[in-house]
């Protein structure tokens, strides 16, 4: 009897190290995501380069809103509390207080770990993709999300956020590679403006940036 305990014990403590804990993604990464918004009337494709380390990010957008097509790329610093939308086309450059905080790519500490599946096949080596989906709430904001990260290396894969006020909005992520290939991304061109005084500067945040202005 006091085996049988002594097996039901250790096979019930590798049951629970066993199921994922939540993650962090590394810290510097390339990749592009898709989204989709206002049940299809908004949808964008956009490649970005993270670091989270120097809290940077570069974001380059393609969006279609009511069959109107709006490019921007944003040079997200958070550390120096700036933002900058680059347009190389006419070699314009705005300069923007940053009001948000950087945020790293995380799966959050209170989700909820919903289920373990493979994207593809495990019949054949290298042809499965094992991932993790969690659930949980931002109750300030009133949001509900589902998320998905891989296993290994905690990249995103696809995340579903709902909102009162925007309702579902749905993202896929793909084509990741690890590291920075471009250093240059973080670092403003030539034509943006140097130095501005902050007290002059309008006020953004990302999610603000997101929102097509025209």
């Amino acid at each position: 009897m006091r085996s049988f305990i002594l097996i039901f014990i250790s096979a019930l403590s590798c049951s629970i190290s066993a199921q994922p804990r939540p993650c962090e993604s590394p810290t510097l990464y390339v990749g592009s995501v898709s989204m989709t918004a206002a049940d299809g009337i908004i949808t964008s494709a956009a490649s970005y380069s993270y670091d989270a380390h120097a809290q940077q990010i570069r974001f380059r957008n393609y969006m279609t809103v009511f069959n109107e097509s709006i490019t921007m790329d944003l040079l997200l610093l958070f550390k120096q509390g700036v933002m900058y939308e680059i347009d190389y086309s006419r070699l314009s450059c705005q300069k923007k207080v940053l009001e948000s905080s950087f945020h790293p790519t995380r799966v959050p500490a209170d989700a909820v770990f919903m289920g373990q599946v493979i994207l593809g096949t495990m019949s054949v080596p290298g042809l499965g993709l094992l991932t993790n989906s969690w659930v949980g709430e931002i109750p300030e904001i009133q949001a509900q999300y589902m998320l998905t990260f891989t296993e290994f290396t905690c990249l995103p894969v696809s995340a579903m956020v709902f909102t009162p006020q925007t309702g579902w909005i749905t993202f896929s992520f793909y084509n990741h590679l690890l590291g920075v290939q471009n250093p240059q991304d973080f670092v403003p061109p030539f034509f943006c403006p140097k130095a501005a005084p902050e007290e002059h500067l309008p006020k953004t945040n990302f999610l603000k940036a997101l929102r097509p202005s025209h």
